[in-house]
């Protein structure tokens, strides 16, 4: 599945970043490992929440990598978000041009 490879480059290439900029650099990445990713996310998430209770800003790359994970984790798991939303737009705007017809 040529999603998935991208969006597993695309995790590590996020992780490296988040890597460089953070105090303390995260687990070694195992992008086919789905338990590691979730644990990877809940880690992610966890420091944002930590940040936000210090009144810290949260790492740009933060929100980057946790959207990454779950891209990969949902890939993992068969469902492709972006083919999802593509779908749902497709229909939005077939259902936008049918409304304007019956309009006219």
């Amino acid at each position: 599945m040529q999603r998935l490879k991208e969006s597993q480059e695309a995790l590590t290439l996020i992780y490296d970043a988040y890597n460089d900029v953070a105090t303390n650099p995260l687990a070694p990445l195992d992008i086919d490992d789905q338990e590691g990713l979730k644990k990877l996310l809940d880690t992610v998430m966890n420091r944002e929440s930590v940040s936000h209770i210090q009144n810290k800003k949260a790492l740009k790359e933060s929100t980057e990598l946790r959207s990454s994970i779950a891209d990969v984790l949902l890939l993992l798991d068969g469902c492709d978000i972006k083919e999802i939303k593509a779908a749902m737009r497709k229909a939005t705007a077939t259902a936008t041009e049918e409304i304007t017809e019956v309009e006219k």
